[in-house]
């Protein structure tokens, strides 16, 4: 009988353990952001406002602007670093911003100026930011 009731105990024990469900700890967009470095990879413009995005910007950009980096911090301060290209020599390497995440995470303020966060996870972040006439553009940056 003490074996029965050792079974029966064991077998609560495992099936108790076996059922617990860890819980799954699901990352912010603050906590996507401030995670890394990031760096421009595209941009896209929609000059007409009718939803397709026809030119790509990005290939217009200079090397000493496409090397930049940005690291969000969590304390609201954005480090944009010039690379190792800069455009002007006489440039700091690191300059300060302020940036802060509004509308339930949704929107990303960076200096007064909003962009609506299309996409944001681990290696991507995609900011749009429309204009009068429903122009708008994408930016997207990839995780460094």
């Amino acid at each position: 009988m003490k074996k029965i009731i050792f079974f029966f105990a064991t077998m609560m024990f495992v099936f108790v353990i076996g059922c617990k469900k860890d819980k799954d700890v699901i990352a912010s967009n603050k906590d996507f952001l401030t995670t890394g470095s990031w760096k421009l990879s595209a941009v896209v413009s929609d000059d007409d406002g009718d939803g397709t995005y026809e030119t790509n910007d990005f290939i217009n950009f200079l090397d000493c602007f496409t090397d930049n980096y940005y690291i969000f911090k969590p304390n609201g301060e954005l480090e944009v670093n010039e690379g190792a290209i800069k455009c002007d020599p006489a440039d700091p390497q690191t300059d300060i911003a302020n940036w802060q995440l509004t509308n339930n995470e949704t929107t990303l303020v960076i200096e007064g100026d909003s962009y609506a966060i299309e996409e944001l996870n681990t290696i991507t972040l995609k900011l749009k930011q429309t204009f009068s006439g429903n122009r708008s553009s994408v930016v997207t940056f990839s995780k460094r």
